[in-house]
C-alpha cells in the first residue's frame, strides 16, 4: 500500500510538471504575439458592441482579454470590467492602456482553466476567439453568471481548417456552443461566413456568434 501511494504521488507530480511546462509554452507563444502587436490599434469587437446596446452596465468578465481591446471598450460604456489572460505582456499592455485613457480595469494574469469564476458574479461574460477554452469551462461560466446575465461569444468555425498557435485545429464544431451552454436561453446563434475581427487579412472566414442569457429560475450546478 505504501508503494502504491508513492507511485500515485510521483504520477501526480509528473502530471503537474507537464502541465506547468505546457502553461509556460502557451504563455511564451502569446507573449510573442502581443509583443509583435504593440503600437498597433485594434478596435473592439463589433458584435459585442451590438449585443450590449441598451443593456444596463454591471460587472463584466473578459476571458482572454489580450491587450484589452474589448475590456477597455466595455469600461468606456460604464461596465465594471475584470479581464484575464495567460500572457503577462498582454496584461501589461491592457493595464497601461487603461491607465493612459483614465479607465478602470482589473487586468489579471490568470489561466483559463484555473481562474476562479465565482458564483452568480457577472452580468456579462465575453469570450472572443477562445474556442475550446470556453466550452471546456462552460459549467463554471454558467454558474458564474448572475440571473439575467448574458454571455457573448464569437469565434471561428472548425471549417476554417487552420491549426492554432499551440497546434490542433481551432474553431467550434457545429452546434458545439448550443450543447455546451444548453442550461442557458439562447438569444442569438449565427453560423455564417464573414470578416472576423481577429483576421487582419480582410479575408472572409467561417464564423460562429452566440449570445445566451441565464434565466432567473436557472440554478447553479451541484
Amino acid at each position: 500500500m505504501a508503494r502504491k501511494g508513492i507511485i500515485i504521488v510521483i504520477t501526480l507530480c509528473l502530471a503537474g510538471l507537464v502541465q506547468a511546462q505546457e502553461q509556460r509554452q502557451h504563455r511564451e507563444v502569446w507573449n510573442q504575439v502581443f509583443t509583435q502587436r504593440q503600437g498597433r490599434e485594434f478596435p473592439h469587437n463589433k458584435f459585442l458592441a451590438e449585443m450590449i446596446k441598451g443593456r444596463r452596465p454591471g460587472k463584466a468578465l473578459d476571458i482572454g482579454l489580450g491587450e484589452g481591446r474589448n475590456a477597455l471598450f466595455l469600461a468606456t460604456q460604464g461596465w465594471e470590467v475584470t479581464g484575464f489572460d495567460i500572457s503577462d505582456v498582454g496584461v501589461r499592455l491592457a493595464r497601461e492602456a487603461a491607465q493612459k485613457r483614465g479607465l478602470k480595469l482589473e487586468a489579471l494574469l490568470e489561466d483559463v482553466d484555473r481562474f476562479d469564476y465565482g458564483k452568480q458574479r457577472w452580468d456579462l461574460v465575453v469570450g472572443m476567439y477562445m474556442h475550446s477554452m470556453i466550452t471546456r469551462n462552460a459549467t463554471k461560466i454558467i454558474d458564474s453568471l448572475k440571473p439575467r446575465g448574458i454571455i457573448v461569444i464569437e469565434g471561428f468555425h472548425q471549417d476554417l481548417n487552420r491549426q492554432g498557435l499551440q497546434g490542433g485545429y481551432i474553431g467550434y464544431r457545429s452546434n458545439e456552443l448550443l450543447r455546451a451552454f444548453d442550461r442557458l436561453r439562447v438569444l442569438h446563434y449565427e453560423d455564417t461566413v464573414g470578416p472576423a475581427d481577429w483576421e487582419r487579412s480582410g479575408q472572409e472566414a467561417p464564423i460562429v456568434r452566440f449570445v445566451a442569457v441565464k434565466d432567473q429560475a436557472s440554478g447553479d450546478s451541484r
